[in-house]
């Protein structure tokens, strides 16, 4: 919400919009949830109302504050491992465009595609047959089938998230600096 916010403010109706046109393949947010979570952000600073001279009835705009820029920014740079990683992988991609610099977005990429492969790498160790012994299952194998979809899944959000990053024009290198001239 805080990143929908950044270009100018939005209403709770808006918002709602935003999610409906845009993020809803990535995350469902009903109205209420959107309410709460809008409410929460303000009451933490991190968005404020806007005085709006002529606002359609009973509407107020909020936009995001210096402090919910940050709290954004942290967001999108450092994603924590509480998080369901598919969806807010998405989402930090879907926003990606609104950080300013290819060097803010590269260091974005490269944090998802770190978390992907720390992922990947949990997924490979995990026993597919552990766990299984409540299943009526007259053929083994689906447990490990499972198990490789969500391999194979997230290898491919990894080579996703590399396309994106080979995507960004290359990193720029400081340029060194001439010697200077003897004066003759």
């Amino acid at each position: 919400m805080l990143g929908l916010m950044l270009r100018r403010a939005l209403s709770l109706y808006e918002l709602h919009g935003r999610f409906e046109a845009g993020l809803a393949h990535i995350y469902a947010a009903s109205y209420g949830s959107i309410h709460r979570a809008l409410r929460q952000l303000h009451d933490a600073g991190d968005v404020e109302q806007i005085a709006d001279p002529d606002p359609p009835r009973n509407t107020k705009r909020y936009v995001t504050t210096d402090q919910g820029r940050r709290n954004w920014l942290d967001w999108m740079k450092h994603p924590r491992s509480a998080e369901d990683s598919e969806a807010s992988m998405l989402a930090r991609v879907f926003l990606l465009g609104l950080l300013e610099s290819s060097a803010e977005r590269r260091d974005v990429l490269i944090a998802l595609r770190e978390r992907a492969l720390r992922d990947v790498e949990a997924l490979r160790t995990v026993d597919a047959t552990a766990g299984t012994e409540d299943v009526e299952s007259a053929v083994p194998h689906y447990p490990r089938a499972a198990l490789d979809y969500g391999v194979q899944a997230s290898e491919a959000i990894v080579t996703w998230l590399e396309q994106l990053l080979s995507e960004l024009p290359p990193r720029e290198t400081a340029r060194p600096e001439r010697p200077e001239r003897p004066e003759r």
